[in-house]
């Protein structure tokens, strides 16, 4: 890092910051629970960072792609490095290990996310009634084909804006809203052969 033009990191630093909170909403929704029991989002975060500041070059170039999709890029490449150190390794066995009092992320960001798109769909009646919506929100999402799946998730849960989405597919911006627009469609079609969707 000592060959870094201090300008180079100040801007990093900046825009990191300024991305921070959205990158955190994404690493909750992306890393395995499991790898939970060796770091925090926090420490996810550090290492995101740390990488960026190895691809200054890159990050600073290509001012098409907004930094936010650049650097979402680098954490879904750390969450799967370190799902390779850490899950896949022959040493200690993570799914093995129990869990003491350490604070556990807070996933309400994520169960935030469920609920928007619940409502969205229909009134909630009761807990169970959310639960039971839930539960049919992510039967039928896992069900789409990749490509609806993959829009949805990008806008919905990883509020990313139709530009950003097309950044990160690698398409047109027109491309990239005529696929949210025929997914959510075809998302709102599966739904509604289930009662509790029915207006």
């Amino acid at each position: 890092m000592n060959d870094i033009d201090p300008n180079d990191l100040n801007w990093l630093a900046e825009t990191f910051q300024g991305n921070r909170e959205r990158l955190r909403r994404v690493a909750q929704l992306k890393i395995n629970p499991m790898l939970l029991r060796r770091l925090t989002v926090d420490d996810l975060l550090q290492e995101v960072f740390l990488a960026a500041s190895k691809r200054l070059a890159s990050l600073r170039s290509n001012d098409d792609i907004p930094p936010f999709v650049k650097f979402r890029t680098i954490l879904v490449q750390t969450i799967t490095d370190l799902e390779r150190k850490y899950l896949a390794s022959q040493k200690r066995d993570v799914f093995k290990e129990v869990e003491m009092d350490r604070p556990r992320d807070d996933d309400s960001a994520v169960t935030a996310r469920w609920n928007i798109l619940a409502d969205s769909m229909t009134s909630p009646r009761s807990r169970l009634a959310q639960a039971e919506k839930h539960y049919l929100l992510r039967k039928v999402l896992a069900d789409m084909p990749e490509t609806d799946r993959e829009i949805l998730e990008l806008r919905h849960f990883e509020e990313l804006s139709n530009l950003e989405c097309a950044a990160t597919l690698g398409i047109e911006a027109k491309a990239a809203s005529i696929r949210y627009v025929r997914a959510l469609k075809r998302f709102q079609e599966k739904l509604s052969e289930y009662s509790e969707f029915r207006l």
